[in-house]
């Protein structure tokens, strides 16, 4: 059986578990927002393939989108790795560690699947970027932007997530953070309530976020589409990032993001979120 069968199969049975519905009633929906996901990715993959890099010696015009060089520059400073040299992060804890808010099998397909799809592609379109490059083709390298962001973005976006995300975890948060918090919001509270509607409100896939500005020296709250990143959508350096794409969630709370966003805020790894606020207000100056 195919991988993307298996895939499938797996899912179905996790659902029927869990949910006790006849996978038969729900399947054309169920794969339809499950598989979303995995056909994105593959879809990405198929358009980096299909750029045509010019040959070297023709006449070219025109500038290089500088957002090409900021997803790199991002991802650096997030894992430390050079354009091209890209890896699935381990994760902390186990991928049983964070029930029973996110099952072990959402945590298992989403980080050695999806989280290694957005890798797999970035390393094609970096040497197909690679190759525009040498044949000086600013269209080619111009038109592999979108797969940049997409990918770079999810493989950005996803090793935050993993970070912001501890068993045992939770609760409010202390120390520069919770003021920052309660200055920039009223309190803990109203937080979590605006954080918790924008998450929910996102069309389609994408994220929710609170994210710093460093201009401001405030927080702000987000949402981003697709794996679009936070700092070169919105310019805030993000902090805290919620999946509201249907694969992050929905074999086990379905249809329910509400449901879903609640139970993000029992695992939240307020520790993690405080130390990349004290970084970014740092760097900022502040």
């Amino acid at each position: 059986m195919a991988e993307k069968d298996l895939y499938i199969a797996a899912l179905e049975k996790k659902l029927a578990e869990l949910s006790g519905i006849e996978v038969d009633q729900i399947k054309k929906n169920q794969l339809a927002n499950a598989s979303s996901e995995a056909c994105s990715i593959r879809e990405m993959a198929e358009y980096v393939e299909g750029i045509q890099v010019k040959q070297a010696g023709q006449v070219i015009t025109g500038q290089v989108n500088p957002q090409v060089a900021a997803v790199f520059a991002h991802i650096k400073a997030e894992l430390g790795e050079e354009r091209g040299a890209h890896s699935l992060p381990p994760l902390k804890y186990d991928y049983s560690a964070l029930e029973p808010h996110i099952c072990t099998t959402i945590m298992q397909i989403h980080h050695t699947k999806h989280h290694q799809g957005y890798i797999n592609n970035l390393k094609a379109a970096v040497e197909k970027l690679a190759e525009a490059e040498k044949a000086n083709d600013i269209a080619a390298i111009n038109a592999l932007f979108p797969a940049m962001k997409f990918n770079g973005g999810g493989h950005l976006n996803h090793t935050i997530f993993w970070t912001n995300m501890a068993p045992e975890a939770g609760g409010e948060p202390t120390g520069d953070i919770a003021e920052a918090i309660n200055k920039d919001f009223g309190s803990f509270q109203s937080f979590k309530e605006k954080f918790s509607g924008v998450s929910v409100a996102v069309k389609g896939s994408g994220w929710g976020w609170l994210g710093y500005c460093p201009k401001d020296d405030k927080l702000a709250i987000a949402s981003c589409q697709n794996q679009d990143p936070l700092q070169l959508t919105h310019g805030l350096v993000p902090l805290l990032g919620l999946d509201v794409w249907e694969h992050a969630y929905y074999l086990q709370y379905k249809n329910l993001r509400a449901d879903y966003v609640k139970a993000f805020f029992n695992v939240i790894n307020w520790a993690n979120v405080n130390e990349r606020y004290e970084v970014a207000r740092k760097a900022a100056g502040h």
